[in-house]
């Protein structure tokens, strides 16, 4: 019995080790995530505004200030989960309903790029403004902009509280650490960062 602990000992201690280097990796990334993962395009008129799902919240809000600001005329809604919340949530917001499109299938960024080229190319857009969350910002832009190159995308990031710089929330923790494996994937797989 006693050959046994000593063994439990090591692999503690190395578990141990482990942890403190995920640690000690993990804290630049989050430290320094709205310089690495935002990418600002700010756009004073477009054509549409797309509002990505995955977050039907600030999201929305983002949304609907650009419109009610008038920087475009419409509001195209793109996700699988909540897409029809958001559009829901628009209403609530004041846009009216025949200004509203939207596609529910997408379940990937380069699927919400791929299936917005498929349903606003009739329209032919020359401007949009992206409209996510901050840290999903930087990947949304790259995968439109390959997906769609004829057209001038613009970028309106959102963000719980009152400002950027105060907006990293334990909560977001996890989405900022998931996104940089995103971001690797899409690389490989799709694009490369310039």
């Amino acid at each position: 019995m006693q050959g046994r602990f000593p063994r439990a000992g090591a692999w503690l201690a190395a578990l141990g080790a482990l942890s403190l280097l995920a640690v000690l990796a993990m804290t630049p990334l989050i430290r320094y995530s709205k310089s690495w993962l935002v990418a600002e395009a700010p756009q004073p008129r477009a054509d549409w505004i797309v509002v990505l799902g995955g977050e039907s919240g600030e999201r929305v809000i983002g949304a609907a200030e650009l419109y009610h600001q008038g920087r475009a005329p419409f509001v195209f809604v793109s996700g699988e989960g909540d897409c029809l919340l958001i559009v829901k949530r628009l209403q609530m917001a004041g846009v009216p309903r025949g200004k509203i499109g939207y596609e529910c299938q997408s379940r990937s960024t380069r699927q919400n790029a791929e299936f917005t080229r498929q349903a606003l190319a009739s329209h032919q857009p020359r401007r949009v403004t992206l409209v996510t969350s901050w840290f999903h910002s930087r990947r949304a832009l790259e995968t439109f902009r390959q997906a769609w190159p004829e057209v001038d995308w613009g970028m309106h990031i959102v963000y719980p509280g009152n400002d950027l710089y105060h907006s990293l929330a334990w909560y977001e923790a996890g989405a900022v650490l998931t996104e940089y494996l995103k971001i690797l994937v899409y690389s490989v797989r799709y694009w490369t960062f310039k």
